[in-house]
This record gives C-alpha cells, sequence and structure tokens, in this order.
C-alpha cells in the first residue's frame, strides 16, 4: 500500500499520528507500506520512502505543503507497485496522485480529516468556502471509498454529496496514556502544584481554528471563582502569547511535548476542556480520557460521539456561553467524587478502542476495494 500525506511525523496533529499508527499497524501484521510525505529535515530510518520538498503555509508555518511537479513520486509509485494507494490530503500532492492513480489503473482510496472550509474562516478565506466544498467532493468521489472518523462528520458529508463514505474512527494506546504514568508527581511538582490542586488541561493547537478565544474567556472565569485551580496548556501555534498574558500566573504554557513526556503531561491533569468546534473526530479527546480525565466539551463533529454526556464527561451546546462552559468544569471540580466517577468510566471507555481493531477493519476495506477492481477488470476483459 502507498500512503500519501502533506502532514506526517515529526509533525504534532491528529493526522500524523493517526497515519502513523495505520503504518505501524500494517508493518506489525506482514504489509508492506510505502510512505509519500514532506520532507521535514530529519532522518529517516525505512527504505520505503519518497520525501516531498515543500514550502510553510504564512498562515499556518507548521504545515509543509508539498508543491509541484511529482514526476519523481509517480515514478516512486511505480516502481513500489502497490496494490491501493491511500490518500490521506486533498491539497496539491494529493491531487497528483489521484490522477496518477486513475491513470495507472491502480485502486485508490482517500480519508477526511480536515474541516478545511472551517477553517477558512479563521484564515480570511471565507469567501472561499463554498469553492472549497465542491473541490472536496469532487476529489473525494473520485476515489473508490472515502474513510471518515464520526457518524457525524459522514452525516455532513452525504448532505454535501459525497458518496461512498465508510466510518474509520481512532483509537488510543491506553497502555501507554493512562493515569498512573511515572512522571506525573514529578511534573506537577515542577509547575509548583500540590497534590491536591486541581488542574484543568487543554491539549492541541493554540489557535483561532480551535476556538481557544472561547476556551480563555471560559478558563478566565473557572480562576476568577476558584483561584486554586491550576491551568495546564499542552501546544502552540499563533494564538499562544494572547493566551499566556490573559490567563496569568494561574496558567502554564507546556508547548509541544512527544512521547512519555506528552503522556505524562496528561496524566498531570484532572479535567480536561476542549472548545474546538471543527473536530472531525478529536484524538486528543480520547487520549485525555485514556489519561484518565473527565472531558468538558462542546457537543459538535466527532466529540460529541466520543464523550457521553453525564458518563465520561459533560458536553455543552455550541451555542453556549463561555460562562456556561465555565460552570460545567466548575460541576466537575467542586464534587470531587463525580469527577473520579467519570474518570474511571471515561478510563474504561478508552481502554475498549484499541488501535489494532480499527486499523483491521480499515485493512478489510482496502480488501474490499482492491477485489471490487479485479472483479470489474475481469468481467471488462470477458465482455
Amino acid at each position: 500500500m502507498s500512503l500519501v500525506t502533506e502532514t506526517f511525523a515529526p509533525q504534532v496533529n491528529g493526522v500524523s499520528r493517526t497515519l502513523g499508527e495505520l503504518t505501524r499497524c500494517l508493518t506489525e501484521r506482514g504489509d508492506v507500506v510505502q510512505l509519500i510525505y514532506p520532507d521535514y529535515g530529519d532522518a529517516v530510518e525505512r527504505g520505503d520512502v519518497c520525501r516531498v520538498k515543500g514550502v510553510n503555509l504564512p498562515f499556518y508555518p507548521e504545515l509543509h505543503l508539498p508543491l509541484p511537479p511529482f514526476g519523481r513520486v509517480h515514478r516512486a509509485i511505480d516502481a513500489f507497485r502497490p496494490d491501493v494507494i491511500h490518500v490521506a490530503t486533498e491539497a496539491f500532492l494529493g491531487l497528483s496522485v489521484l490522477r496518477h492513480a486513475h491513470r495507472r489503473k491502480i485502486p485508490i482510496v482517500s480519508s477526511f480529516h480536515t474541516n478545511f472550509d472551517q477553517y477558512s474562516g479563521h484564515y480570511g478565506v471565507g469567501w472561499a468556502k463554498s469553492l472549497i466544498w465542491r473541490y472536496l467532493r469532487w476529489f473525494h468521489n473520485g476515489t473508490r471509498e472515502t474513510y471518515v472518523p464520526s457518524r457525524a462528520t459522514i452525516a455532513q458529508l452525504e448532505q454535501l454529496g459525497f458518496e461512498r463514505l465508510a466510518l474509520w474512527p481512532r483509537g488510543v494506546d491506553a497502555s501507554f496514556f493512562r493515569p498512573d504514568r511515572p512522571g506525573r508527581a514529578d511534573l506537577r511538582t515542577a509547575f509548583g502544584w500540590g497534590p491536591d490542586d486541581p488542574v484543568v488541561s487543554y491539549v492541541s493547537r493554540i489557535a483561532p481554528e480551535k476556538n481557544v478565544d472561547y476556551l480563555a474567556k471560559a478558563l478566565e472565569i473557572v480562576v476568577a471563582r476558584r483561584p486554586n485551580v491550576r491551568l495546564l496548556l499542552v501546544g502552540d501555534g499563533p494564538s499562544r502569547a494572547e493566551l499566556q498574558e490573559r490567563l496569568g500566573p494561574s496558567a502554564r504554557f507546556a508547548g509541544y511535548r512527544l512521547g512519555d513526556d506528552l503522556a505524562d503531561h496528561y496524566a498531570a491533569g484532572d479535567v480536561f476542556a476542549f472548545t474546538s468546534l471543527t473536530e472531525t473526530f478529536g484524538n486528543v479527546v480520547l487520549e485525555a480520557m485514556a489519561s484518565g480525565m473527565p472531558v468538558v466539551a462542546l457537543r459538535a463533529g466527532g466529540v460529541g460521539e466520543i464523550v457521553k454526556d453525564g458518563a465520561t464527561g459533560l458536553l455543552v451546546e455550541p451555542d453556549s456561553s463561555p460562562e456556561t462552559f465555565a460552570e460545567s468544569i466548575l460541576l466537575l471540580i467542586d464534587d470531587p467524587a463525580r469527577r473520579t466517577s467519570m474518570a474511571h468510566a471515561a478510563r474504561a471507555y478508552a481502554e475498549s478502542q484499541s488501535w489494532s481493531a480499527i486499523m483491521e477493519d480499515l485493512r478489510n476495506g482496502y480488501l474490499r476495494v482492491v477485489a471490487a477492481q479485479a472483479a470489474e477488470r475481469r468481467l471488462a476483459v470477458n465482455t
């Protein structure tokens, strides 16, 4: 299988983590995966890799956008001779590979990860929203199946004319993300927090498309009403400096974290606050639940399917005020017994969402697509 993406490790985001897990699971099963993704200047430890030069987007500098020509990519695919191509992102590289797959009659599938039309409003190109949707519909309908992370997103895409959609949710390594991480106590001590100080956490990009202004307003209310509450924000982005100034000494901003360090930062929290309205799934929410945190989130997109309101966290309607969101956080801060009960339920749910089972379902989707195209070829030969 050839996996084509405009984001991959060491990029820190939900898409890159998901595709990294996909690659790992398939490789461990004995499949051979060719990776085609941007050149980040890091060392590569595997052979089946084709990296592409790109540019950083001015409004999203963490993202490297590969630019044409892509002749070398096409030649690498021809030499690899994949049974199926999975295009995970829809920009220039994905478009070029889509057309190449059609020319070579290679089965091609896609996955839908990001609501780019919703992001467009945050970066001054909201005028292009209808054009973006038309392009995305055309792109994904040009593949044999499109894998979508939540039923809510499937329903949205079906209304917009997307075809052949299949559910592909996300998993979590609950043996890695867990509440009893060895670095939890040391980390809280390093931040100057006591063992009983309640900590509200956030892990994600700190940027307008994550609705962080709303989050900051809610957290300001929480800290004003409960000065003993501590705030931990993990991630980076264009809104970080503003939030640091607004939230003051109660907040610790840890930047991007990876591996064990990231898992320890999750474990240091007691309640996870997430206000994004643009998530097709919300990997960080599942990681927080595995880390033993109940979640307070807006009922939007895939997040509303992960969090069970009243059981593993609290869901707030998207049109609610930041004060309402803050009050939901305070309900859990002020009721440790309820918070603990929800934490156990959140952890139990996360333990049931293994990557291996989810990726096996996706692999079966690949096999289904390959078999269908082979049958079509046989039919064409015999008619």
